[in-house]
């Protein structure tokens, strides 16, 4: 049975030892030490790792590759879990094309620097790059220590490509009494109807993001507005980042009806895309 003590040594980023500078290394140590001897390094190519094995050298790779046959473990590649495409794009990756569809500043930030302006985290952020990736939908750029997204299509190639992916940003919403001064994104028919000939519908339709605090009744509301009503959707990104004069972009309102089959708003929805400056 082996010895269950084991000795592990490492290489200094500095040092680019051979397998064979590796392997005297190791039968030197055998001089001090009785039980097992284990090389590690944080990354080990190809070709060093065929002739560490010739040379029966035991080894790990953290997180990556084991060689312990001492021990019974011949050689053992640990691969990180598959990334797989998603039938939808995450809200925070829909953010990000539509920033380049409306060719916002912020989408050419770093990560750090695209989430502050746009209120989400870091993390939100990077998961939205490598979706974005993941998709062939961008290519990621390192200049320095900063990721920046470079897109592959242009705006309305853009556009063709994606749609499948996106899906419409409301994920609830109820009709409340009706708030005046309520600082909120006009959306819904509300908002589509400022982009064609729709007639604006009767209840107003106000958009704010889901985390956000329920509306409250303000205790000043004229008694003409009493029994008047609003409709407030939540959805799953903040529709202040991309609207324009407290009216929700057009994009996100094409998405909101896309599925719809009503021949009123079919017909609004193509006028709304014409009068997009791709």
């Amino acid at each position: 049975m082996p010895d269950s003590n084991h000795l592990i040594f490492t290489e200094n980023r500095e040092n680019r030892n051979t397998p064979a500078v590796i392997s005297k290394h190791c039968k030197m140590l055998t001089q001090y030490w009785t039980g097992g001897i284990i090389y590690s390094k944080e990354t080990l190519s190809s070709t060093d790792r065929i002739r560490l094995i010739q040379a029966k050298v035991p080894f790990i790779i953290p997180k990556k590759q084991l060689y312990l046959p001492f021990i019974g473990i011949d050689l053992k590649e640990i691969f990180p879990p598959e990334k797989r495409k998603t039938e939808k794009l995450s809200p925070s990756a829909q953010l990000m094309i539509l920033g380049k569809l409306y060719q916002t500043d912020w989408i050419k930030d770093s990560p750090s620097k695209m989430a502050t302006k746009i209120g989400m985290t870091n993390m939100s952020v990077g998961r939205a790059f490598s979706e974005l990736e993941l998709h062939n939908l961008v290519s990621v750029r390192l200049s320095g220590k900063e990721k920046t997204l470079e897109f592959n299509l242009s705006e309305k190639a853009l556009w063709d490509e994606v749609l499948p992916l996106l899906k419409s940003p409301v994920t609830s919403s109820e009709t409340v009494p009706y708030q005046l001064n309520n600082d909120l994104i006009l959306s819904g028919e509300s908002a589509l109807s400022t982009y064609s000939m729709l007639a604006e519908p009767s209840i107003e339709t106000f958009a704010v993001l889901n985390r956000a605090k329920n509306i409250s009744i303000q205790s000043e509301l004229q008694k003409a507005e009493l029994f008047k009503e609003m409709i407030i959707q939540r959805w799953s990104y903040d529709p202040r980042i991309l609207s324009k004069n407290g009216v929700a972009d057009p994009l996100s309102t094409f998405l909101e009806f896309k599925d719809s089959d009503d021949e009123r708003i079919e017909e609004s929805l193509r006028e709304l895309l014409k009068g997009m400056k791709w």
